[in-house]
């Protein structure tokens, strides 16, 4: 479960850990609803295709997998009840995020923590700050994240994001 603004190779590791160790994996693309924003400039479909093709192109198997966007939802004590609703049956999540954690474990979910490749490396808002600033960025993403983000003129799009004095928000 992530933003994946955009997938980078920690993602990939992570798919990799947990297709391990689990038989299937969902990948639940989160903030589905935001896009165009400094800190979610890709569209839900744009991320989705992000995953399904570095997957494919990393030779693991997709049947697999399963890439569903969901929603971020307003009342987070109901977040837990709304994932069991939106997504296929699951037994555990995993997750780095502390809070994250915390709420599916009050709601009786069993998290995960998994191991981290280097987070200061794969960090996606590095990332989208390279993208800007034209640093090599290339060797932080897989080869199928990099075409499509060339494709999409992704420079572009987070620069004039940033540059922008609208700065409009997820609400």
């Amino acid at each position: 479960m992530g933003r994946f603004q955009p997938f980078h190779f920690g993602h990939l590791d992570l798919v990799k850990q947990i297709l391990e160790q689990c038989d299937e994996v969902i990948i639940a693309v989160t903030s589905s609803q935001f896009n165009y924003l400094e800190k979610d400039p890709f569209t839900a479909g744009e991320r989705i295709e992000m995953i399904h093709n570095s997957i494919k192109e990393s030779s693991l198997d997709l049947s697999r997998c399963f890439i569903i966007s969901i929603e971020n939802q307003f009342n987070i004590a109901t977040w837990a009840s709304y994932l069991k609703s939106a997504l296929p049956h699951f037994d555990k999540v995993y997750s780095g995020n502390d809070y994250v954690a915390m709420l599916l474990a009050d709601s009786g979910i069993d998290v995960v923590k998994p191991e981290f490749l280097d987070r200061a490396q794969f960090n996606a808002t590095k990332i989208r700050s390279m993208i800007i600033s034209d640093e090599n960025w290339k060797d932080s993403v897989p080869n199928a994240v990099y075409d499509f983000l060339t494709k999409i003129n992704a420079k572009n799009r987070l620069t004039v994001i940033s540059k922008s004095d609208t700065k409009p928000t997820e609400h």
